[in-house]
């Protein structure tokens, strides 16, 4: 019986998604694989793309594209069956760095021909299912106003940052952890599944997809000069101290906002949100995903 296999493209650079779709043609035998190839071209479309996959039974489907696009697959495969796969043409691409996919996408189509399989845990927040991580504060403003330049790229992400260092606005959050509470007003607020936050960024770099939990990180928000000094370390990889942050393994966590708070970050990208508290958990192994491991 062969391979169904749904390669859903973010079309955001025709020359690369052209490029895919020749390694495809290349790469994967009709004799040996069922291939659908599909380009998403509008907010929305990724969505629709996976769950038309689900509804016709896709074994595979791999997710051209970066962390956000893996996040709206996920989002629709949900707990079915389904076994993804990942061709990194995003930006900060933190969940492939975590996995160790090639970045480079004719050897991250050899992998998929590999076929080598790993179970995965997957996060929750309220209804919305996350690989990567999710993130509030800090985290949260710095997707809005990175989704609102026009730069992308590294770039793009230092102007974001800057951008979102100058305007900070104090969030107040109580987070109760198995029986424990902490009364917070971070600069940044992250749950983390993985070990990158993209462009080998990373805040929570002991965290694993297969140990059963999650890395919480908290740092506090206390001056302008002290918050750069904090956005230096991660963008250079500098070491961090115990007293920098409170940093935390965890299955499971409630976050409520002193006041309602509009959008959260998920997996690289902006959620709006309208809820008041936000309950996260972790749901061991229930993904099964390609990668080197």
């Amino acid at each position: 019986m062969k391979l169904k296999i749904h390669f859903i493209i973010k079309l955001s650079n025709l020359k690369i998604a052209e490029r895919i779709k020749q390694e495809i043609k290349i790469k994967f035998s009709r004799n040996w694989y069922q291939v659908k190839v599909t380009e998403s071209s509008f907010e929305g479309e990724t969505k629709i793309l996976a769950r038309e996959a689900v509804l016709d039974k896709t074994n595979l489907i791999v997710a051209c594209g970066g962390d956000g696009t893996i996040n709206e697959i996920l989002n629709q495969i949900k707990e079915k069956e389904i076994k993804i796969a990942i061709v990194p043409i995003g930006s900060g691409n933190g969940i492939a760095r975590h996995f160790n996919i090639p970045l480079d996408i004719s050897k991250s189509l050899d992998l998929i021909l590999k076929q080598n399989f790993t179970n995965v845990d997957i996060g929750k927040v309220n209804e919305s299912f996350f690989l990567g991580n999710v993130a509030f504060g800090l985290g949260a403003d710095f997707i809005k106003n990175y989704q609102k330049i026009k730069y992308q790229g590294l770039f793009g992400y230092i102007i974001a940052f800057v951008k979102t260092l100058l305007n900070i606005k104090e969030k107040h959050f109580i987070i109760d952890i198995d029986g424990e509470r902490i009364a917070t007003s971070p600069l940044i607020l992250i749950v983390s599944n993985t070990n990158q936050q993209g462009y080998d960024f990373t805040i929570t770099p002991k965290a694993k997809t297969d140990d059963g939990l999650l890395d919480m990180a908290i740092i506090e928000n206390l001056s302008n000069f002290k918050n750069i000094k904090i956005i230096f370390k991660i963008i250079f990889g500098l070491k961090f101290y115990p007293g920098d942050m409170i940093y935390k393994k965890i299955s499971s966590l409630n976050i409520i906002p002193h006041k309602p708070i509009k959008n959260i970050q998920i997996d690289g990208e902006n959620l709006n949100t309208a809820d008041i508290n936000f309950n996260i958990k972790l749901f061991k192994k229930k993904l099964q995903l390609i990668s080197p491991k």
